[in-house]
C-alpha cells in the first residue's frame, strides 16, 4: 500500500492520498478502497492516519475560547457582539458600577462563557477588555493555533519583535495595539505571512527576519 502525500503537503479536494483505506482520517473520504481529500488543506499524520487541516473553516464557539468582537447593538439587558461567521454573542449589560462603558462600534476581547442552542454568551467583569485603539484584522480561524504557536511561541515573537500587544480571538479576529500605525501594519504583514506559509518549515525564523527588516532594518525608521 502507498501513501501519495507527506506531512505538511498542501492538497486540494479530490486529490488521491493513499491506496490504504485504513489511513483515512479527518476531512478525507474513501472511494473504491482509496483515500481522497475532502477539502483543501494541509496534511497532518496522527496515529498512522492521514488527516487534513482545512485551509478555511468557520468558527465554532467553545467554552473558555478567547474571542474578539464588535458591539453592534445595545439592549436594556445586554449587548449584541458581532463575532464574525454570522455569529452573534450576547454580553450582559455591565451596569453603572462597571469600570467599562460600551457603545455600538466598540471592539471587545473576552471569553466565551457558554455556547449552545440558546446562543453564544460572553464573559463580562474582569475578563472583559475594551480595545480603544489599534488595528483590527481578520484571518481564517483554523490559522489561529499557528499564529499563537506551541505554548505561545509565535505570539511571543510577534510581541517581542514589535513591542505590540496582540489580542488574538479564536474566531479569527485579531486586534494589534502598538506604538505607531507603522508597527501595527508590520505585525499585520507578519501575520499574513504566517497565514499563507503555515505549512512550511522554518516559519518562526522567517517571521522574525520579516519583522526585524521592517521595524529594525529601517523601513519604519526611515533609514532604508
Amino acid at each position: 500500500m502507498t501513501d501519495y502525500v507527506r506531512e505538511r503537503d498542501v492538497v486540494t479536494p479530490g486529490q488521491l492520498l493513499s491506496d490504504d483505506q485504513r489511513t483515512a482520517g479527518a476531512h478525507t473520504y474513501v472511494y473504491g478502497g482509496k483515500v481522497y481529500a475532502a477539502v483543501a488543506g494541509i496534511i497532518q499524520y496522527r496515529d498512522s492516519r492521514i488527516n487534513i487541516l482545512p485551509s478555511k473553516s468557520p468558527y465554532k464557539p467553545s467554552e473558555s475560547d478567547f474571542v474578539v468582537g464588535i458591539i453592534t447593538d445595545s439592549k436594556p439587558s445586554h449587548y449584541e457582539v458581532d463575532l464574525g461567521w454570522h455569529l452573534v454573542g450576547f454580553l450582559h449589560n455591565l451596569g453603572r458600577r462597571s469600570r467599562i462603558r460600551l457603545q455600538i462600534g466598540d471592539v471587545v476581547y473576552t471569553q466565551v462563557k457558554n455556547s449552545g442552542i440558546r446562543g453564544v454568551f460572553l464573559e463580562g467583569g474582569q475578563k472583559l477588555v475594551k480595545i480603544s485603539r489599534g488595528l483590527l484584522i481578520r484571518v481564517s480561524p483554523v490559522k489561529i493555533p499557528r499564529i499563537i504557536g506551541k505554548k505561545g511561541s509565535m505570539l511571543n515573537v510577534l510581541n517581542s519583535e514589535s513591542g505590540c500587544r496582540l489580542y488574538v480571538g479564536r474566531n479569527g479576529l485579531i486586534a494589534i495595539v502598538g506604538e505607531s500605525p507603522e508597527k501595527e501594519l508590520a505585525v499585520a504583514s507578519a501575520i499574513k505571512m504566517i497565514e499563507e506559509e503555515s505549512h512550511l518549515p522554518g516559519l518562526t525564523e522567517r517571521v522574525t527576519h520579516h519583522l526585524r527588516k521592517k521595524i529594525v532594518g529601517g523601513e519604519i525608521l526611515g533609514e532604508g
